[in-house]
């Protein structure tokens, strides 16, 4: 009897005559309980927002969500230590074994009423759909440019290890104000935030006053970054952004006495003015900050050695005597 018989008969339904896969169960994603859209919602259905301002932050690949839980953490600490802003309560844990499916039902959607909705937190969490990316929205009082001024420069000092906030986060960019990635739509942002920094190009006539008529007109760089965005041209954004600086400010691009950051991301471009420690805080960089912070307390520990390495090689040094110094020998 020929073997091939004997082999169960496979479906053939599929188009070219292949074999349809069988689905190893689940849902795929096509049902999911209200309670894991409304999850799943509050990072990716919230979107960026004309006007905005916040943190972009990247991270390590793969690991955007423990980084969004550090940036949450760390952005709660610094609240309440720079603007006396208390972290929101978690909400209670619900005890499921006790609940049944209907008083379940009954209290999400009391939940979902308007009325018991919290207020807004001054913190929104958001996660891109590109690798690496996150976007912390933040509101009033919070400044993003003085918030992660802090957190870098505190980070710098951070030699212990075991005193670091995070694992997974790169690089900080403070965005002051959100527009459109459109040339239109980079002016009206670069003179919003421009205006808080620099004296603008065609306003030289207007004096200044107190505290800004005494100090000497910063000097200037411009950093652009572009992410998934291919229109506009980075030297013509650069050209244009500093068309709109008086001539009283000085480029320098080595020591600049502040820096422009421009942030374009998609149909979005952010901007803000940081201090010209920018470069020396690694350009924001909190990974990196944490490194050079340990190397220096590794060098400092090895050189302590080698200091001690040497003196113990010249050997204990002899002690001179002196005489005591008597009256004159007649």
């Amino acid at each position: 009897m020929d073997s091939s018989a004997k082999r169960k008969q496979t479906a053939t339904d599929g188009p070219n005559g292949r074999q349809f896969k069988r689905s190893k169960g689940g849902s795929g994603g096509k049902w999911q309980t209200p309670h894991h859209k409304t999850k799943l919602e509050a990072l990716r259905g919230k979107s960026l927002e004309v006007g905005d301002m916040g943190i972009w932050t990247t991270c390590v690949k793969g690991k955007e969500r423990q980084a969004l839980q550090e940036m949450v953490s760390i952005c709660d600490e610094y609240a309440e230590k720079l603007y006396g802003i208390k972290p929101q309560a978690p909400a209670e844990a619900e005890d499921d074994e006790d609940d049944d499916i209907e008083s379940s039902i009954k209290k999400e959607v009391e939940g979902m009423k308007p009325a018991d909705k919290p207020k807004e937190s001054i913190f929104e969490p958001m996660r891109m759909d590109l690798d690496c990316l996150l976007f912390i929205r933040t509101r009033s009082p919070v400044d993003p440019v003085e918030m992660v001024h802090h957190i870098c420069r505190d980070a710098k000092a951070i030699s212990d290890r075991t005193q670091r906030r995070s694992r997974f986060i790169n690089r900080f960019t403070p965005i002051e104000v959100t527009g459109r990635a459109t040339e239109n739509g980079v002016e009206e942002v670069a003179k919003a935030v421009l205006r808080k920094h620099f004296q603008l190009a065609g306003d030289e006539d207007v004096k200044a006053e107190g505290e800004e008529a005494k100090r000497e007109p910063y000097s200037y760089a411009i950093r652009l970054s572009f992410r998934a965005h291919n229109i506009l041209k980075r030297d013509d954004v650069i050209k244009n952004v500093a068309s709109l600086i008086a001539p009283s400010h000085k480029v320098n691009l080595t020591a600049p006495g502040k820096v422009i950051l421009i942030d374009i991301f998609r149909t979005f471009c952010g901007m803000s003015v940081v201090d010209g420690d920018w470069d020396a805080l690694k350009r924001y960089n909190l990974h990196e900050l944490y490194l050079s912070a340990a190397k220096s307390t590794d060098g400092a520990a090895e050189a302590s050695k080698e200091e001690s390495k040497e003196e113990s090689k010249e050997g204990p040094k002899e002690e001179v005597k002196k005489e005591p110094k008597g009256e004159p020998k007649e």
